[in-house]
């Protein structure tokens, strides 16, 4: 087995061993922040780049099923999650960031991580893109209403930036497409996958500058907080997916992985600097799930994808 195909099939365990990276190399993770969004945009090329157009137009034959992805993943899930937390009698320090992130798009990198995992790719993209352009629109208004008044978001000024920044990746990707040929790409997926994993794992380093000194300062609030993060996730893994079960296995295990996985970069760019320690520190350590739970739960997608079919 050459090295190549070795990382690409071990791919979820070399994220979850990675991520911590971030943590323990602050210097890294300094110099690469500003790389931040060049990475993001890679990752949504390189993800078109993947895409089966068989399998997308499918996707996009069937609108009724991402309209209700969106509307479960941006407006009923916050709301679910806002009662739950307030009769919980969360902190509003917690309940803040866990409500924003519960009506936030998925990441961009999800169309790459349902590649690496065997899910469908071509509908985690539709989702993604739609849920990433409605998602400033309904972002203000949850804010609004489930978090504090006076944290504003301007969802015009964001939604044609998002819808700029995918229509170019979707651009670019396409041109590449054009020119290196789907049958080649389809031949050198191995290699792209791997390309994808330094990818994701340089966004992992990144998005934890500074954390590592909270850490070491705050031992057992930032696990504390960790643990949460952790649970947050694998409950929206598990109520997008039994939302959506009757869709089929492969795409119920999609829709989870959609709605554990969200884009807390785009939450970091549009609240206002002025946003609570604790807010920030939910959002960095809420990446670690993202990329550890790929390699504790991919045994089990592969059960259930097994069952499924």
């Amino acid at each position: 087995m050459s090295f190549v195909t070795f990382l690409s099939r071990h791919a979820a365990l070399v994220l979850a061993v990675g991520v911590f990276a971030g943590l323990v190399l602050p210097g890294a993770a300094s110099f690469l922040r500003p790389f931040l969004p060049l990475t993001v945009a890679a990752l949504l090329v390189l993800s078109v780049m993947q895409t089966r157009y068989g399998e997308l137009r499918a996707s996009f034959r069937r609108p009724a099923l991402s309209f209700a992805v969106v509307v479960f993943m941006l407006c009923a899930l916050p709301v679910l999650t806002w009662a739950v937390l307030v009769l919980t009698g969360a902190p509003q320090s917690l309940r803040t960031p866990i409500i924003l992130v519960a009506a936030a798009p998925p990441i961009m990198a999800a169309p790459a991580m349902a590649l690496l995992l065997r899910l469908n790719a071509s509908l985690m993209l539709v989702i993604v893109a739609a849920s990433t352009v409605a998602a400033p629109f309904i972002l203000g208004v949850v804010a609004e209403i489930f978090v504090a008044p006076g944290l504003r978001i301007d969802p015009a000024h964001l939604a044609l930036r998002l819808a700029a920044f995918i229509f170019g990746c979707v651009v670019i990707a396409g041109l590449f497409r054009a020119l290196i040929g789907a049958a080649r790409i389809e031949k050198r997926k191995s290699i792209l996958d791997v390309v994808g994993l330094v990818l994701l794992l340089t966004f992992a380093i990144a998005i934890m500058d500074g954390i590592g000194v909270r850490l070491q300062n705050e031992t057992v609030y930032v696990l504390s907080v960790l643990g949460i993060a952790f649970v947050a996730n694998v409950v929206f893994q598990f109520i997008g997916g039994a939302t959506f079960v009757a869709t089929g296995m492969r795409d119920a295990l999609t829709i989870a992985y959609a709605c554990g996985n969200r884009n807390i970069g785009l939450l970091l760019a549009v609240l206002p600097e002025t946003s609570a320690p604790d807010t920030l520190l939910y959002f960095a350590v809420a990446q670690i799930p993202m990329y550890t739970l790929p390699a504790i739960l991919s045994p089990m997608y592969n059960g259930l994808l097994k069952r499924g079919s």
